[in-house]
């Protein structure tokens, strides 16, 4: 077959379009450090590459949530703490009214524990992030305010509901104290009921709740059999003379798992405490009736965590001292054990943080596994490029000095 300038021609265009084709290449490799540019490149690494690029998306988005949930937990701890000093002093001032020389200086007494009072309420409103610490899932008012004429501190009833951040593929975690925990009046249902009863049969129960003030008031709370497995829950208030002053506006629909008893839904939705309050009496406490078992016998007791919380139980003090009266042994108890409750709360918290740090830990390691995956099969090597760059560069000048001397002069013009 006769080889036609034309051919030579075509021959050495094509072979210095292929050099200066892999000439760019290199150069876009070095400049991004990337090798595979589309998927054609090689198939195999491209899905590797972007199930990689995927996993280190989520990881990223994993890790700013943990960084959010640490920042939120770590100004929750310095609130608790702040609380706890504040708690602590309040406890060394009662015991020091223990001795009937201080109880001379009551009206001082009063001063400073109603200061730490004020400072408790504050960092109770402080915010993180914007965030109300303690307000829960509500944030469009303040948790706790004084009441107008100044006598108690009131609460906002919806100062619960947890605040929560996808930490990994299956784990969601909660970054918050709710307001209701740590300083509300919870009363519990706790006890069984009988599924072998028939419909219409009723369990009531009751027990004594108060006021801001310290007014008693008594509870009773009715369950009665609407259907296999389903109840309904109704209460109502009554004060020291035996008059109504509340009662539960609907009746509460309760649905229990038929295999293992326990409290399924409450009106439909997954169980959560129902907020009783009656602003012109001052009460505000929360019903839980998490846990309610259905098995076969009909048993329920009504407790409470606290008789009334911590910064009315310390306004009531503050009171007494104003008008003579020493602060009472069940007042003491009812400070240290909420001063226990604060220590619970900070421990809780330390184990969020420790699970926290500890996925931190894993999911950094996993990016930098990732990373280097991404690395291996994606990634260039600058030194080898650089080095093969430069080859291809002089094969490039050596074929253009080549074809100078063997092609027509037409051909250099054309090149």
């Amino acid at each position: 077959m006769r080889i036609t300038e034309t051919m030579m021609s075509n021959y050495y265009i094509g072979s210095i379009n292929q050099l200066k084709d892999k000439i760019a290449l290199r150069q876009r490799q070095i400049s991004s450090g990337v090798k595979i540019e589309k998927p054609s490149d090689s198939p195999t690494g491209a899905v590797k590459v972007i199930r990689n690029d995927n996993q280190l998306s989520q990881i990223d988005t994993y890790l700013k949530n943990i960084h959010t949930g640490l920042s939120f937990l770590d100004q929750t701890t310095f609130a608790l703490q702040s609380i706890q000093d504040e708690v602590l002093n309040v406890v060394g001032k009662l015991e020091e009214l223990n001795n009937p020389i201080n109880q001379q200086n009551m009206s001082l007494y009063a001063d400073m524990i109603e200061n730490s009072l004020r400072l408790m309420v504050d960092v109770a409103n402080s915010k993180a992030d914007g965030k109300y610490i303690f307000g829960g899932t509500d944030q469009t008012a303040k948790p706790f305010v004084y009441s107008s004429d100044g006598q108690t501190i009131e609460q906002n009833t919806k100062i619960r509901g947890y605040n929560k951040v996808r930490i990994s593929q299956e784990i969601e975690q909660r970054i918050n104290i709710t307001g209701i925990e740590i300083f509300g009046t919870i009363v519990s249902a706790d006890g069984t009921l009988d599924k072998n009863s028939s419909v219409g049969t009723i369990v009531s129960q009751s027990r004594t709740v108060y006021d801001n003030l310290g007014n008693e008031y008594n509870l009773q709370v009715n369950i009665e059999k609407t259907n296999a497995n389903q109840y309904q829950l109704t209460y109502n208030i009554t004060d020291g003379g035996g008059n109504t002053i509340f009662t539960s506006p609907t009746a509460a629909q309760l649905a229990f798992n038929p295999t293992t008893g326990a409290l399924e839904t409450l009106d439909g939705k997954s169980p959560s405490v129902i907020n009783i309050s009656v602003p012109s009496n001052r009460i505000n406490f929360n019903l839980d009736l998490s846990q309610l078992r259905e098995t076969d016998t009909n048993q329920v007791l009504l407790n409470a965590n606290q008789d009334i919380d911590i910064f009315n139980q310390l306004k009531i003090i503050v009171n007494n001292l104003r008008n003579g009266i020493p602060p009472t042994e069940e007042q003491r108890a009812a400070v240290n054990a909420f001063n226990s409750k604060v220590i619970g709360k900070l421990s809780e918290i330390g184990n969020i943080i420790n699970q926290f740090t500890t996925i931190e830990s894993m999911l950094t390691q996993q990016n930098l596994d990732i990373t280097e995956n991404n690395s291996q099969v994606n990634g260039v090597d600058v030194a080898k490029a650089i080095i093969e760059l430069q080859n291809q560069d002089y094969l490039l000048q050596l074929s253009q000095k080549l074809a100078a001397t063997i092609l027509p002069k037409s051909l250099l013009d054309y090149l």
